[in-house]
């Protein structure tokens, strides 16, 4: 053997799985601050590593090895894998605040996921066939980045098909209990405070923001 690289894959997997785990935390705590419900992080938590692991299935039946780029593809997934199911749990909660008395919980969050579920699994679809180009590869170049293509386009594939089926699932377990409105966060009224003057002065300056956007581009 002239050069053994498992120690510098051993790395990569450990390094994947840092990220795992600081993706699951990052997540957790942006369900609590902002929607101040714990159960609702869970839901996101666990299409993490669902998604990795069908991602990895998807690997093992095409013969792909765990290698440098390929365990890249997956990494650089990641953050994009649970942006899904974060919009989703959002939209239950603002349907939650919102419900009716003659309307069950499980309606209200089927109604909010039917609202923005279609929307979600085609973005995520978009960000799926985005590394498709470079299947067209060929030689050494090929070689090199095909599976880095290959293990994103299953990830994010993974991702997106949980977001319909998964998700909405896990909501109508988890999502229970008392819905905090998001105008009593503190956070959320701050947030809004700063933001309302931005977008006010946005709105009533288009043609200039437009112009200066183009002049920047």
């Amino acid at each position: 053997t002239v050069y053994d690289r498992s120690n510098l894959i051993y790395r990569a997997i450990g390094t994947l799985k840092r990220t795992l785990i600081e993706e699951s935390v990052i997540v957790a705590l942006v369900c609590v601050v902002f929607l101040m419900h714990a159960r609702s992080a869970l839901v996101a938590i666990i299409t993490l590593p669902l998604g990795v692991l069908i991602a990895y299935i998807c690997m093992w039946l095409l013969g792909l090895s765990s290698n440098i780029m390929s365990l890249g593809g997956i990494a650089i997934a990641i953050g994009a894998m649970v942006d899904a199911a974060i919009v989703m749990i959002e939209n239950a909660h603002k349907h939650l605040e919102r419900l009716k008395p003659s309307q069950s919980r499980a309606e209200a969050v089927i109604a909010a996921a039917v609202e923005v579920g279609p929307a979600l699994f085609f973005s995520l679809l978009i960000i799926t066939v985005s590394f498709l180009p470079i299947f067209a590869l060929e030689a050494q170049e090929g070689r090199l980045f095909k599976p880095l293509a290959y293990t994103k386009t299953f990830a994010m594939a993974a991702a997106a098909l949980l977001s319909i089926l998964l998700v909405p699932a896990l909501m109508t377990l988890l999502i229970r209990g008392r819905i905090m409105p998001e105008h009593r966060n503190p956070i959320n009224r701050f947030l809004i405070w700063v933001y309302r003057p931005v977008i006010d002065f946005v709105l009533r300056f288009k043609g200039m923001i437009i112009a200066v956007a183009l002049a920047i581009l």
